[in-house]
């Protein structure tokens, strides 16, 4: 039973992604950039998340829903995370990913239509490049959504951070708004391809304002963000 749920699963995901990504890329044209785009993404995640049994319960701060711009960082222990944040966070925001995720087939491809920013990791200098463009994204009025690990952790606890997404909300004033995912690990590993029905909680914390803290004091507001997301999350 568990392995006709997973080719269950998996089906969906390649049947559906060429859909949505082919509809987010025709209509990647119209104006503004992106916006069409995470209609589609959200339709997208929320029909996997559905068809694959996988409820979702999404925890959101007043402070965060009164929020209308900032600089997002959740955990990320999953594979699962980038569609679940799709649908729990439903406001235009861009995804600061990985260079490797947008070589692949329709989500990648349409991701970049969108405006989505790849973060080459083995080259500083690109990788500063990318966060100056974020950095104008924010500027017009589009939140932006960073990994603060810069990866996804394997054994699920809160790897270091990584300080380019702090000194972007430093350097914009925008909001920092901490996201703690919890049970997608369990649904889906960080390696792994087995798919396991449960529910995904996405905690959305009050927005920390960088101007309290100043370059001079940004190891405390690392930590302060970090400990937020460890109590709104999952990870150790």
């Amino acid at each position: 039973m568990s392995l006709l749920y997973n080719a269950w699963c998996w089906l969906f995901v390649l049947v559906l992604t060429p859909i949505f990504g082919s509809l987010a890329i025709l209509t990647s044209w119209v104006p503004p950039r992106g916006l069409l785009y995470q209609y589609w993404a959200r339709w997208w995640s929320a029909s996997l998340l559905y068809l694959a049994g996988i409820t979702l319960r999404v925890e959101a701060s007043e402070g965060a829903l009164a929020t209308p711009d900032a600089v997002f960082m959740p955990n990320h222990t999953s594979a699962a995370d980038i569609p679940v944040l799709f649908v729990a966070l439903a406001r235009d925001v861009r995804f600061a990913a990985k260079r490797e995720l947008f070589w692949v087939p329709f989500l990648g491809w349409s991701m970049w239509l969108a405006g989505f920013v790849p973060i080459d990791r083995k080259h500083k200098e690109k990788a500063m490049e990318a966060f100056g463009r974020i950095g104008r994204y924010l500027k017009e009025g589009v939140s932006v959504l960073v990994f603060p690990e810069g990866t996804r952790s394997r054994n699920g606890r809160l790897g270091p951070f990584k300080k380019a997404g702090f000194l972007l909300a430093l350097r914009t004033g925008l909001p920092i708004v901490p996201v703690g995912i919890s049970g997608a690990r369990q649904v889906l590993g960080a390696d792994g391809l087995r798919v396991v029905r449960g529910e995904i909680v996405v905690r959305i914390g009050d927005p920390v304002q960088p101007s309290e803290y100043g370059f001079e004091r940004r190891a405390e507001l690392i930590e302060r963000v970090r400990g937020e997301i460890l109590r709104l999350g999952d990870s150790t």
